[in-house]
């Protein structure tokens, strides 16, 4: 491999030698100064006549020890700064965290009183990696990154390992059959995308069937949880329109979050929410300048009717069975709440 002088030695310029004449002038300097001193002072007057004999022997004094100290002063070489990362690097580094913390924040997952260990760890986990990621060298923030995704994972699975999690991934406009957990009940899709984009999920009775909206309109960063509704099928046939990379998959309809107690479910993005029973009312609080719809769903998981909708910031109480599943669909971050629980 053919290398430049930069990848060997160090380049062979004059610099080291430039920078050890201004030492030895000096040090010339003195000793010829002291020197003549030394003649004049202790020796006597000399017969230096019209000063061009002074001028001679002290500029003999001079450049004597100015050699000398050139000769003897070690060569220094400029130091070689140590490498740093490309400005590309570090900017690559900080997208990545930029779209995992917008991952991080649209994730359905929030910590509550009946919340295990294991799943308050992941959850710390994928916290601590948002900020680990800030502090480390550029190179390491995909695998300090890659821990929190896998956390998140294990959280999105209702903890579960990610392994056992039948994903399904793409990039931009594909078709495929994802497998249902269970045929003839409903389910649950979610669909996960870390990078800005905007993406719809349709589904097809078969293929070449007649197209259904599951998903529209939505825009990434998000974790996107909506309900599908029974089929007598082993696979459910969807089309995912995107420009980027995404990741897909049908779980349990028990892995839907539930609305149970008195304290906030946060979310961000599209969502369906079980309800298993409480007061004739929920709170709901929509942050943002962008479109909100919140739908009931009948157990099966099909469309009952539009509870409340709006553009921008909005806290409603908004009248609801007691029993009942919820369809939220949203850009932006979004909260839900029984009050009387």
């Amino acid at each position: 491999m053919n290398r430049t002088p930069d990848d060997s030695a160090p380049a062979r310029t004059g610099a080291g030698h430039t920078r050890r004449w201004p030492k030895a002038l000096l040090h010339g300097w003195i000793g010829g100064t002291a020197t003549m001193l030394f003649l004049l002072v202790v020796i006597g007057a000399l017969p230096l006549g019209d000063g061009t004999a002074f001028l001679v022997l002290y500029l003999a004094l001079t450049v004597s020890p100015t050699v000398v100290s050139y000769r003897l002063l070690p060569r220094t070489r400029p130091k070689r700064e140590a490498p740093k990362a490309t400005a590309e690097a570090t900017a690559e580094a900080e997208r990545a965290i930029t779209r995992y913390g917008e991952l991080l924040r649209a994730h359905p997952y929030s910590p509550g009183e009946a919340a295990d260990a294991d799943e308050l760890t992941d959850y710390r986990t994928a916290l601590d990696a948002y900020e680990q990621a800030k502090r480390v060298a550029p190179g390491r923030v995909p695998t300090v990154l890659a821990g929190g995704r896998a956390a998140l994972d294990r959280l999105s699975a209702g903890h579960r390992t990610a392994s056992d999690i039948a994903w399904s991934r793409g990039r931009g406009t594909m078709r495929l059959a994802l497998p249902r957990p269970a045929p003839g009940v409903p389910a649950v899709l979610v669909f996960e995308t870390d990078v800005k984009q905007s993406f719809s999920v349709h589904t097809r009775s078969g293929r070449g069937g007649r197209r259904r909206i599951l998903l529209d309109g939505g825009m990434g960063p998000t974790s996107a949880h909506v309900g599908v509704p029974a089929q007598d099928t082993d696979v459910l046939f969807v089309e995912v329109t995107a420009s980027g990379p995404w990741r897909i998959a049908l779980r349990r309809v028990g892995e839907a979050r539930q609305l149970t107690d008195g304290g906030w479910l946060r979310g961000h993005g599209t969502e369906t929410v079980l309800r298993r029973g409480g007061s004739k009312v929920v709170e709901f609080e929509h942050r943002g300048d962008t479109d909100f719809t919140v739908r009931r769903l009948t157990r099966s998981f099909r469309p009952a009717g539009v509870l409340a909708e709006g553009r921008g910031g909005a806290r409603l109480s908004i009248p609801v069975p007691g029993r009942c599943v919820l369809r939220i669909d949203a850009v932006g971050d979004w909260k839900l709440r029984d009050p009387a629980a």
